[in-house]
């Protein structure tokens, strides 16, 4: 009889942890989620769902003083020379 105490509670608690995953886990059914999801698919798919962290270009080109960098910049100068 202990055997069997031994083979069932395992048996009962993946039992357990599978319908928990499964409740947590499962599709609405309902009419409104069925158009809220096709609704979010439809947004996804539109023209003016464009992301929003896209690359800015700068109407005035790379040359413009309204950037934070300047000319003297260290990423603009050159290298420094070889003092051999």
């Amino acid at each position: 009889m202990i055997v069997l105490a031994y083979l069932l509670v395992p048996i009962l608690v993946v039992a357990v942890a599978a319908s928990i995953t499964w409740i947590r886990n499962r599709q609405p059914t309902s009419l409104q989620s069925g158009v809220d999801s096709f609704r979010r698919e439809m947004d996804a798919l539109s023209p003016e769902a464009a992301p929003a962290h896209r690359r800015r270009t700068d109407p005035q080109g790379p040359n413009s003083s309204a950037g934070s960098a300047s000319p003297t910049d260290s990423s603009r100068r050159p290298p420094p020379s070889d003092p051999r």
